[in-house]
């Protein structure tokens, strides 16, 4: 991976949102891992764990929710840069988490613009 182009991982079950987030991403300069559910999120980050800056994961994916794909990339890469969307609030049990991990919550809607600017934050957060 070319500094300054990071790999991002998105997993949400919104074909159009992944596909206008994905475009997003990738004129920001990142490169994009997609998945429909966190079945497919956590298989494509076991694929190449060292090679993810960033997920980006919906708090409702299927089928177990944010939070256990969450925990589950966090054992292999403590520090991974993550990020949240939802149109709800979050639980406490998934913002509790999402703390613990130094994330950002981006409420739905939002820019596409916003997402960059959040993974963007997330990357730097880590190398401070």
């Amino acid at each position: 991976m070319a500094l300054g182009s990071p790999r991002v991982l998105i997993a949400d079950d919104e074909p159009q949102l992944l596909q206008v987030l994905v475009r997003a991403l990738e004129r920001g300069g990142c490169s994009v891992v997609t998945a429909n559910d966190g079945v497919e999120a956590v298989s494509a980050f076991r694929a190449a764990p060292d090679e993810i800056s960033a997920v980006v994961i919906d708090a409702a994916i299927g089928p177990h929710g944010a939070a256990h794909v969450l925990t589950t990339v966090a054992k292999e890469r403590p520090r991974l840069n993550v990020v949240i969307t939802s149109g709800d609030q979050l639980s406490d049990s998934l913002r509790s988490l999402l703390i613990a991990h130094n994330g950002i919550f981006l409420r739905k809607p939002f820019p596409p613009s916003a997402l960059l600017d959040a993974v963007k934050d997330s990357l730097t957060e880590e190398d401070a």
